[in-house]
């Protein structure tokens, strides 16, 4: 069976409801029937045309796990001659569904020079064989915890944390990721 691009899906679902138009002309259904059906039709022509670029793998503006394992980095600078707003394309997989995590996604987060900095770092990494973990901070969940260890007088070392507005739940909300190495698995001892 051949499968249908995006572009033939779209053309599939004009063809019915074009044949869904031909019935309602020639049915003798009332017109609040008739124009119910061309109504939910067309409603779900929108849905569909909407629907499918998510399936077919393109990255998400659904915001990052809590924690997720960084798998590959694509940073889009902005362009000031074309107008192109930048971007970062993250692909990772949740922690949360297990430490190899599920199949990946692709996150699209808004550029920041600070993020495109931390995720470079991050993506260096992993070009050296060095798995990166990410977690997702509120801004002030992330202030008090680095308010909190310098008041205690503790050395960590803390990766540089990249702040990025970011779309949450409709709203611009500000948040903070931080990048960790993989630590080492621990095996049980024989």
């Amino acid at each position: 069976m051949p499968l249908l691009g995006t572009s033939g899906l779209v053309a599939a679902y004009v063809v019915v409801a074009l044949l869904l138009l031909v019935l309602n002309l020639n049915a003798r259904w009332s017109w609040t029937v008739k124009a119910l059906a061309i109504v939910v039709v067309s409603a779900l022509y929108l849905v569909t045309y909407y629907s499918i670029p998510p399936l077919l793998g393109w990255p998400t503006a659904q915001g990052l796990p809590k924690r997720f394992n960084l798998i590959a980095v694509y940073v889009q600078e902005p362009d000031k001659a074309s107008g192109r707003v930048g971007e970062i394309v993250l692909w990772a997989t949740d922690m949360s569904q297990g430490p190899r995590g599920g199949e990946p996604r692709a996150y699209r987060l808004p550029f920041a020079q600070a993020l495109h900095s931390q995720v470079e770092d991050a993506a260096n990494k992993i070009r050296k064989n060095m798995p990166q973990i990410g977690e997702v901070k509120d801004e002030k969940d992330a202030a008090n915890a680095r308010a909190s260890s310098s008041a205690n007088g503790e050395q960590k070392k803390v990766e540089t944390a990249g702040k990025a507005a970011h779309a949450v739940s409709g709203s611009q909300a500000s948040m903070v990721i931080e990048f960790y190495d993989l630590p080492d698995p621990m095996y049980p001892e024989k």
